[in-house]
């Protein structure tokens, strides 16, 4: 694992920002595990334990508890979030202006994802990335996703902590 990479250093923030603020990246973020990044961070890799708690409501034990596809959606829209900051020279924040998702597959509780990210383009107010999402044991496709961001924040802003953590919508 590459750390001392920018995307290490997003991932790193990303984990400390959602459990301090208590998001809803949070669940996630307790599980997802930065596996590094290559090819001058165009490319990174994550991977992701499925648990009973990303099971779909109607899911039933015998047969085989399928995971939620707004869990894969989420973990999917956090890796290419940090990917697409990371890459961004001006190390600003980014908001979502399109994601999409095609599921192939299906997630199994008991399986790990692993989550290949890889930038498709990054310009001076938009970025995309795309993810593949396969099951890591059997090496079946589960998953593509597409994820467009625009650069919004000052310059520098992707990894600090926001000021406050209280929101003005907070009760």
């Amino acid at each position: 694992m590459s750390v001392g990479c920018r995307l290490g250093q997003m991932f790193h923030q990303y984990v400390q920002q959602t459990r301090a603020q208590n998001s809803f990246s949070s669940v996630i973020s307790k599980r997802l595990q930065f596996m590094g990044s290559g090819e001058n961070l165009k490319r990174g890799s994550f991977e992701f334990p499925l648990h009973q708690s990303d099971c779909h409501a109607f899911a039933m034990a015998q047969e085989g508890q399928s995971v939620h596809g707004g869990v894969i959606a989420t973990v999917v829209e956090d890796a290419t979030t940090m990917h697409i900051c990371a890459n961004d020279v001006r190390g600003r924040k980014a908001v979502t202006t399109d994601l999409n998702m095609t599921y192939v597959g299906i997630g199994k509780v008991g399986r790990t994802l692993k989550i290949d990210t890889k930038i498709l383009k990054i310009g001076g107010v938009m970025g995309v990335a795309e993810a593949e999402i396969v099951d890591s044991s059997s090496g079946k496709l589960i998953a593509v996703g597409r994820h467009s961001m625009m650069f919004v924040g000052e310059d520098g802003s992707a990894l600090k902590f926001a000021q406050s953590l209280n929101s003005v919508f907070d009760v």
